[in-house]
């Protein structure tokens, strides 16, 4: 009996046809309501293999998708990691030619392999697989029922929606865990891949907590490119900031040194004391000698703290450090660095912002420190006072309504480098979570980020990322395995994401929300309304 072409029964399937089945290869292919089902053929607890039409039209399998299989009560998830051309020809001569065709096409299929992902049983648990499915159990597409288990295991801060391949499944939304916040997260990816856009998204989620006081944590950002509070103008359309969250408004605090912005109805003027800064503030700006860092070093013991910088611009200031050994050269160095920060930095006045900022942060609010046209070194110097002032008040006795607190770091990799004079952001990633306070380190470049640091982020955020090296680093110091998504992760596209977290069982494929289509779609949300629920958004614009 002949056997039947594939083609025709795809065709045949997508007319209504059901339950045909095409045989001839290791699996078999099952049309089942325009559902495809393959069959398991091997190989072990670590891998499994299914086989698929090598032209098939009806569901075309791709890197990262997610199959279920269903042997008896248990429900399997596995990964789709590779995809092989296969066929049932010894040595497998398929290419041979027999006049001018080839062999049977139906001897000629592509082999998926898979990794499993773990195994829910019949009471909702989800666990890891310490078996394997029985051969030839049948596997089909992941849908929104067998992801279903993953609702009550994602957190408050959404960001997007389960991407199963190609597909949303906008049932599923991903979220963040609050608590997981003091124990760092990371958000990597090249430059365009959207982690701009991921950075408002979560800000904005953070907000409607705030508003609703579900808030558990306070979040910093310091935005030196003028982005997050208003927005920018962008070939593809008005890109919005945070300033147009007009619903959960009062989630928000902001701060500028831009006097146009800090006019604005609810923006502060940024206002730094000289008393707020410290010596240390100073010294990871600028490459020291082994005298000026001895300097450096004991300003704090000869001089007023809370008068310093106006001291030792003194003759009595250079006096007492001269009289303490060092040479007069030395304190002119430091003298003249001092001044140019000064000079540069504006925003540091009589009075001090730190106080409002502060509060705002342990209420568990949003704090948006805008500060474009700045340089790169102003920002480090004034993330080194807010972080320092940040976690000298939390490392006092904790009040009892006192939320924890993420600061967010862009360019992460100046101050987490190997190597880098930056003790303090090294604290906080080490013990940062003992006094409730966390980062969040932004960066395109992970492999500048010492190792032992980065093992120190419980959830990652990978949105693409063309260097082998940078996915090497995060595989080796993630705390899931990320090892085998190294192709996924390599073919991400915009606004395309693997999330990484132990509060989610396996690192979930997710696509991000497109800001402005999420603002829109917080704006007209009743607030006693939940968040979860399909929302219909645009594709992510180029």
């Amino acid at each position: 009996m002949p056997k039947p072409d594939i083609d025709s029964i795809l065709k045949g399937a997508e007319g209504g046809d059901e339950d045909r089945i095409v045989t001839g290869d290791e699996g078999r292919l099952v049309i089942e309501d325009e559902r495809t089902t393959y069959r398991i053929i091997s190989k072990s607890v670590r891998e499994y293999h299914f086989t698929v039409p090598y032209n098939s039209r009806q569901d075309r399998v791709e890197v990262g998708q997610i199959f279920s299989i269903k042997d008896q009560d248990l429900t399997f998830l596995a990964r789709v990691l590779n995809i092989e051309h296969s066929s049932n020809y010894d040595g497998h001569w398929d290419t041979t030619m027999r006049g001018t065709q080839f062999y049977d096409h139906d001897q000629i299929f592509n082999r998926v392999i898979a990794e499993p992902l773990g195994c829910a049983f019949p009471d909702g648990a989800f666990r890891k697989a310490r078996t394997l499915p029985t051969k030839f159990s049948p596997v089909e597409r992941a849908e929104k029922e067998e992801f279903g288990f993953l609702k009550i295991r994602m957190g408050d801060i959404e960001v997007g929606y389960l991407r199963n391949g190609s597909r949303l499944v906008e049932e599923i939304p991903v979220s963040l865990h609050s608590l997981d916040m003091d124990h760092h997260m990371g958000v990597f990816a090249t430059t365009g891949m959207g982690k701009s856009n991921f950075m408002k998204v979560f800000a904005a989620s953070c907000m409607r907590l705030a508003a609703r006081g579900e808030s558990k944590f306070g979040l910093l950002i310091v935005d030196p490119h003028g982005e997050y509070l208003k927005g920018k103008r962008h070939p593809s359309g008005s890109v919005k900031g945070l300033l147009h969250l007009n619903r959960y408004r009062e989630g928000l605090a902001c701060f500028s040194t831009n006097k146009e912005n800090s006019s604005d109805p609810g923006v502060e003027e940024l206002a730094i004391s000289e008393s707020d800064v410290r010596p240390e503030d100073i010294a990871l700006l600028y490459e020291w000698s082994p005298p000026q860092r001895d300097a450096l070093d004991a300003i704090s013991r000869l001089l007023d703290s809370n008068n310093w910088l106006q001291e030792i611009q003194s003759p009595e200031g250079l006096a007492r450090m001269v009289q303490d050994g060092f040479k007069d050269t030395t304190i002119m160095v430091l003298v003249r660095r001092i001044k140019n920060e000064l000079e540069r930095n504006k925003y540091i006045k009589s009075r001090s912002s730190l106080a409002n900022i502060l509060a705002r942060l342990q209420k568990g609010d949003v704090v948006l420190v805008d500060i474009p046209r700045l340089n790169d070194r102003s920002e480090l110097f004034l993330l080194s006072v807010l972080s320092r002032h940040i976690l000298e008040e939390y490392k006092k006795d904790p009040a009892e309504e006192r939320k924890n607190c993420l600061i967010t770091i862009e360019e992460a990799q100046r101050v987490l480098g190997a190597g880098s004079n930056t003790s303090r952001f090294e604290s906080i990633a080490r013990e940062g979570r003992k006094f409730g306070v966390g980062l969040c380190a932004i960066t395109q470049q992970p492999k500048l980020i010492d190792r032992q640091l980065l093992s120190q982020f419980n959830t990652l955020v990978v949105m693409g990322l063309g260097d082998r090296n940078d996915r090497k680093q995060l595989e080796e110091s993630a705390k899931q395995d990320l090892s085998s998504m190294d192709i996924e992760i390599q073919t991400l596209e915009k606004g395309e994401a693997v999330v990484s977290t132990l509060s989610i069982p396996f690192p979930v494929p997710a696509r991000i929300h497109r800001f402005e289509d999420y603002l829109h779609r917080l704006n007209q949300e009743e607030r006693e309304e939940g968040l979860i629920k399909k929302g219909g958004f645009k594709p992510f614009l180029e």
